[in-house]
């Protein structure tokens, strides 16, 4: 008799709760069903005080049931949501910009720099005490080990009264040397100045009206400074001695001399 009631009272509750959720809301719905199952709750905690196992089962029974047709009913009315579609704006293009690479600056050497090349020398002043002038020609040697040495071929003229002797002279000498560039051991004191050593032997052709003499050295310090477009100013300071007689006192003196000279 007691299985009959509790199945007669699912039966009108199920039967209430269909009849019912036509016209409610979801909210509403969901409150019966937790009153509903509340009811349960209390019925299942009087039926295990009974130690009524019988009874007990039945209502979990019922209460899984209950909650399948809530499955079921809340499907039916919860109305599907469209998906969202998040649209992420693509990515703006990443511009890699390459620097360009730096020019390549060639330098060519300047074949025609002083201390380079074949010079060419016309300087006046000062030679072994007396007032001379000088032509010289350095060839460059630069297929020797020694970078900067050349070989100088020239010639003197002086004319004056020798210091020793105390006799008037005019004398025409060759020279044949060498200079060597020292440009790289001494500072350049903010000009473009090109530093030399230089060193020659000297053989007099003709003093005075037809005597030759015997024989001469100088040594010099010189340097060049660079005119662009214009060839190179010349500088030398050194000393000279020249015997051009053999019963007269050798001319000694010093050299100081400044000149124009051309390099190609």
């Amino acid at each position: 008799m007691k299985k009959f009631i509790v199945y007669l009272m699912v039966f009108a509750l199920s039967t209430g709760l269909a009849s019912m959720s036509f016209g409610r809301t979801m909210a509403e719905e969901m409150t019966a069903v937790r009153d509903y199952l509340n009811v349960v709750d209390a019925k299942l905690a009087t039926a295990k005080q009974a130690k009524d196992t019988a009874r007990v089962a039945l209502l979990h029974k019922e209460k899984a049931a209950t909650l399948l047709r809530w499955e079921k009913l809340k499907a039916t009315m919860e109305t599907p949501k469209p998906p969202v579609i998040i649209r992420t704006p693509a990515p703006p293009p990443v511009v890699i910009r390459i620097p360009a690479p730096p020019p390549v600056i060639v330098t060519v050497p300047n074949t025609k720099e002083v201390g380079r090349g074949v010079d060419l020398y016309f300087n006046g002043g000062f030679n072994a005490g007396l007032v001379g002038f000088s032509g010289n020609f350095d060839y460059d040697l630069s297929g020797l080990p020694a970078q900067g040495l050349k070989m100088r071929v020239g010639a003197n003229y002086i004319t004056g009264t020798n210091p020793s002797g105390g006799d008037e002279m005019q004398a025409i000498f060759a020279k044949l040397g060498a200079v060597y560039y020292i440009s790289p051991f001494l500072p350049e004191l903010g000009m473009p100045l090109t530093w030399y050593l230089g060193g020659a032997y000297l053989i007099p052709v003709k003093v005075n009206d037809s005597r030759t003499g015997v024989w001469g050295l100088e040594g010099c310090v010189g340097a060049n400074y660079n005119v662009p477009e214009m060839g190179v100013v010349n500088f030398e300071m050194g000393y000279g001695v020249l015997k051009y007689s053999a019963d007269q006192a050798a001319l000694k003196g010093v050299d100081l001399k400044i000149g124009y000279g051309i390099t190609f």
